[in-house]
């Protein structure tokens, strides 16, 4: 009870106190140039209203009307309480009162969407660390029991191929070596799909290990030469901001390919001053800056949300015949509790 006095307290002394800053500064400028009485009361009523609350709105427009009344309307220093007086009052009131609900409505609103906004940002954390643990659970079941099943396959076949080849059956061999050719290409399908689920080198070594896996994969892939700067081997990351810096890349790495048309990537991952900061640079066809904020760049968007969760900033940076430059910049540390420690 006595805080909510003493808030009260304050928030209607801040209201006292911004109409007699207002009085103090309008007689100063009334003395030299006879300025106009009635902004800086505005003002004290804006502020009022969009720092304080509606009440200590209404009071500051009351005590306005009658400053403004009592010492800048002919006769001054008196309030007659004639109708003129009264009148000048009750109008000034009004457009005080009207202008404060105003103030006070819109300051309701933009909280609202801060809070909207704020929510979206928690959820969307949330989903991501879910998908995360998804994807990590299911590429460990797709290759530890999909890729048992099918080593465990290609040991009967490679039986039953011995078992043709004693019996010279030529057909029967042939056969089954086409079989176990398709075997080891489901394995390996397996296993890239695995991998490209939740890369177990992530986990295991570290982003900057992820990242060369990454980068030489890319290269073999696509042809493209995928060049690293020297990085720092040692640095120490959880888990959500280590895996969002490695999903920007690899989502960097998937618009180089596809849109691009570039020979040649280059790839930097520093730290500096508490800050992990990658910079990913082609020498494509460059992008159109209205395409970089466009509403239909999803995955531009997709790396934007994914930095600014974790208090980052990504920037991205295009023109055309000269290549696209993404820079990501990320506090070291930073970020909710890892995935791991939630499964904990």
């Amino acid at each position: 009870m006595n805080l909510t006095r003493q808030n009260v307290f304050v928030r209607y002394s801040a209201a006292i106190l911004l109409v007699t800053a207002s009085l103090l500064v309008t007689l100063l400028l009334w003395r030299v140039v006879q300025a106009p009485a009635t902004p800086l009361f505005l003002v004290a009523i804006i502020i009022t209203a969009w720092f304080v609350g509606r009440g200590p709105a209404v009071l500051a427009t009351l005590l306005s009307a009658l400053t403004i009344d009592y010492f800048f309307i002919t006769p001054q220093y008196q309030l007659s309480g004639s109708w003129d007086d009264l009148g000048r009052v009750f109008v000034f009131s009004i457009e005080g009162i009207t202008l404060s609900l105003l103030i006070v409505s819109r300051r309701r609103t933009s909280d609202q969407v801060r809070e909207s906004r704020e929510e979206l940002r928690a959820l969307t954390t949330h989903l991501q660390t879910i998908i995360e643990r998804e994807r990590a659970r299911i590429a460990r079941e797709i290759h530890d029991e999909l890729g048992q099943e099918l080593t465990s396959l290609k040991f009967d076949v490679a039986w039953l191929k011995e078992r043709a080849a004693g019996a010279n059956n030529v057909a029967e061999i042939e056969k089954l070596t086409s079989i176990l050719r398709n075997i080891d290409g489901a394995i390996s399908s397996v296993r890239r799909i695995a991998t490209e689920l939740r890369p177990a080198v992530l986990d295991t070594l570290g982003l900057t290990a992820a990242i060369e896996w990454q980068a030489k994969d890319f290269q073999d892939r696509t042809g493209i030469k995928c060049k690293l700067n020297p990085m720092e081997e040692d640095i120490q990351l959880n888990d959500e901001t280590a895996t969002t810096v490695f999903r920007i890349f690899q989502e960097s790495l998937t618009n180089v390919a596809r849109h691009a048309n570039a020979t040649e990537v280059g790839v930097g991952v520093d730290r500096v001053d508490g800050r992990l900061i990658m910079q990913i640079e082609d020498n494509g066809k460059g992008l159109d800056p209205s395409t970089i904020h466009g509403r239909h760049s999803l995955g531009i968007i997709g790396m934007q949300e994914r930095v600014r969760l974790l208090h980052g900033e990504v920037t991205i940076e295009g023109r055309e015949g000269l290549g696209t430059t993404v820079h990501v910049e990320v506090p070291i540390g930073h970020g909710a509790t890892s995935a791991n420690q939630e499964a904990k």
